[in-house]
């Protein structure tokens, strides 16, 4: 399969099944939805807020790649960042608008590919990332591309997931490269989404994935 048809299956993915949107059972795109959305995130992943900087971000020009729902962009909004999201489908990028718009917030978003980012060099004095670059086919390209909009002195913040971790040994190689099998019938792929709360079929790119450090602009 070429990087196109994968990052193709990707988008089509991520289009149908926008990222975070299990964790809510309120109707999609209500306010009652992003509050439940951002309570599940801020609970499970306790420790993002203080990774992310969300407070000292104020006055800062803020690139979240996969913006997702917007539910970290709201806190870097809200701590007096000017911020601009990107994701890849047009669903997340229609989700986020409508939670800042709620928020009374203002922010930049755009659906756009993390490989070819449509801004000039050193545009940004923070590129943030969370969970998403490893879903992209050529991971290296997209890095190269954060360091070329990142300010002198700029700062990156990414998190990937890591091959050794639980969740890539549980949730993925177990469920994900297992669930293949286990989803041949209807008792396993019951099991899948008891197990993962995902639907089947999520493309990635994790046998090709390592952890990756982004250099501080110097």
């Amino acid at each position: 399969m070429s990087n196109a048809e994968l990052k193709e299956r990707v988008r089509a993915f991520w289009q149908e099944h926008p990222c975070g949107t299990k964790f809510a059972d309120a109707e999609i795109g209500t306010p009652r939805f992003f509050e439940l959305v951002e309570a599940h995130r801020y609970a499970k992943e306790w420790h993002i807020p203080k990774a992310a900087g969300f407070l000292n971000a104020r006055g800062l020009k803020v690139l979240e790649i996969g913006c997702g729902l917007g539910t970290d962009g709201v806190q870097f909004a809200k701590a007096g960042a000017d911020y601009t999201g990107i994701d890849l489908t047009e669903a997340a990028v229609e989700l986020a608008q409508r939670n800042f718009a709620f928020q009374g917030l203002s922010g930049e978003f755009r659906t756009a590919d993390a490989e070819d980012l449509d801004f000039p060099d050193e545009s940004f004095d923070l590129v943030y990332s969370h969970g998403v670059l490893h879903h992209t086919p050529d991971t290296g390209r997209a890095v190269r591309e954060i360091h070329r909009v990142l300010r002198q002195r700029g700062r990156a913040v990414v998190m990937l997931y890591h091959r050794n971790s639980y969740n890539y040994r549980v949730g993925i190689r177990l469920f994900r490269r297992g669930g293949v099998h286990l989803m041949r019938w209807e008792p396993g792929l019951q099991l899948v989404h008891l197990l993962t709360g995902e639907p089947a079929g999520m493309p990635g790119n994790y046998e090709k994935t390592e952890v990756t450090c982004v250099r501080t602009s110097s």
